[in-house]
């Protein structure tokens, strides 16, 4: 719980108390006055949230009782005190099992600006619009390195862009100022792209895009539309996800349906890369705007997570101007097969610990896409190099925001690694890939030959001169 929601869910507490005890009217009045103060507070310098509306009542109960008992009710004053503190419990029981998270800081010398952009790309069909002949439609926010600023910290979504449930993330902050000035000093930025995962937000990985802006990069995070789980855009228009059975069920359907479904979306979500990527070399070149030449466009770097992790490769196939590519524990699919020489990767994996079984037609779908994607990627790593980064103990979703929201991990999916720890171990060596790709350094954790963290080790695989290259492991395996 944040400052003022203690101290509110306090002064409520000991006033219900005061009740309890007997003998204190005034002492529960002052709490109870000083806990309307410090609800309004909260409101305005924090922000309500559904958590807090148990704690809401409690104050708005104790209110009523302080002012109102005469002391020769002492059953329904001992009712009305445990309601309140019965309440109280249950806003702090909310609080613990899905927190107002706070992302880490960036550890970059650049503040870290956000600004939120719609984009419409006419020449391209929507071909999964109800209304058939509309053009594709894509929201984009960019991070980047900004000037100092007192413009307000950004809110981690929007309020049209939550559920019920999530409604609380649009009064969490964040760490970048919206719409702060693009920094001057050190510009033009490397600009690099990024995708969710498959049915998930162009916010999912705040904590690694603030991280890479206040390092001198520009982030474009990409809502890929109608695959995303939910996209507002500025006309009030909410759009969400359309759901593909074979992908949400695939034990039903066949690993080479999957495959067709995902390449198919996969050839889309280039486009909309593509796209983006021109969108932000013309508002580079547009004199008298705040992005006039700010960005170098002509080197670009592209990362995604999971399904996202296979739309980077792909575009840094199929475009010149993008230099290397990340992907964040998914598959690639065909984009591993359209990948050639001098196109670094840096793959990272969560690994479990377990050993993949040997392929055969017995085997579940998923386990089907697995073996057969992984053997695809060591081929093209022993052909043409690259980096893999496993993770001990990490599971899928540790590659994201999603550790912060909960410490159960029936809500957040986190893996058995801290969550701290594991951003911590993602955003170091995806700064590094990217700072020897894109800006020619050697940083030490790429070669040294153990890792800092010990739940981390690289492979990396130094590019083919005759056809076969051989790994080499940062653990000195």
């Amino acid at each position: 719980m944040r400052t003022l929601e203690i101290l509110f869910v306090a002064l409520t507490v000991s006033a219900a108390v005061s009740l309890l005890i007997g003998g204190l009217p005034r002492t529960a009045r002052v709490f109870a006055a000083s806990a309307l103060v410090a609800a309004v507070a909260h409101e305005a310098l924090e922000g309500a949230h559904w958590q807090m509306i148990p704690a809401y009542a409690a104050a708005v109960l104790v209110c009523f009782v302080v002012w109102r008992q005469d002391g020769r009710r002492e059953q329904r004053l001992t009712f009305a005190a445990s309601s309140v503190l019965l309440l109280a419990a249950a806003s702090i029981l909310f609080s613990i099992l899905l927190p107002m998270f706070r992302l880490p800081s960036p550890t970059g010398p650049y503040p870290v600006g956000t600004s939120i952009l719609y984009f419409k790309d006419s020449s391209r069909i929507e071909d999964s619009a109800p209304d058939s002949g509309s053009s594709r439609e894509l929201m984009v926010q960019i991070w980047y390195p900004a000037q100092p600023s007192h413009n307000r910290l950004a809110r981690y979504r929007e309020p049209h862009e939550t559920t019920a449930l999530s409604s609380y993330q649009s009064v969490l902050p964040t760490n970048a100022r919206l719409d702060a000035n693009v920094a001057v000093a050190g510009a033009p930025f490397p600009v690099i792209l990024f995708n969710h995962a498959w049915h998930g937000r162009r916010t999912n990985d705040t904590f690694l895009t603030e991280e890479l802006a206040s390092h001198g990069y520009i982030v474009a995070s990409i809502d890929h539309t109608y695959n995303a789980s939910l996209v507002a855009f500025p006309d009030g228009r909410v759009v969400h996800g359309v759901a593909s059975n074979d992908i949400d069920a695939p034990e039903t359907s066949t690993a080479e349906r999957v495959r067709a479904i995902w390449n198919k979306e996969l050839t889309k979500w280039v486009a909309d890369q593509r796209f983006v990527l021109d969108r932000l070399e013309a508002m580079n070149h547009a004199a008298g705007t705040p992005w006039f030449e700010r960005l170098d466009t002509n080197m670009v770097g592209a990362i995604g997570h999971s399904f996202g992790g296979a739309a980077a490769t792909a575009l840094c196939a199929e475009d010149s101007r993008v230099h290397a590519s990340v992907n964040m524990d998914g598959w690639f699919f065909n984009a591993i097969h359209a990948r050639g020489p001098n196109q670094p990767l840096l793959f990272m994996e969560a690994d479990s610990g377990q050993v993949d079984a040997p392929l055969n037609p017995n085997l579940k779908v998923d386990a089907v896409l697995d073996t057969t994607d992984f053997a695809e990627t060591e081929d093209s790593m022993r052909r043409f190099g690259g980096d893999l980064l496993s993770i001990k103990g990490a599971a899928h979703e540790d590659f994201t925001d999603q550790p912060l929201l909960s410490p159960l991990r029936t809500f957040s999916h986190r893996g058995e690694v801290p969550a701290r720890q594991i951003q911590e171990i993602v955003r170091t060596y995806v700064l590094a890939f990217f700072d020897k790709t894109l800006r020619g350094e050697d940083p030490m954790v790429l070669r040294a030959r153990s890792s800092p963290y010990p739940e981390a080790w690289l492979q990396v695989w130094p590019e083919s001169k005759n056809g076969i290259a051989s790994s080499m492991r940062s653990d000195g395996q």
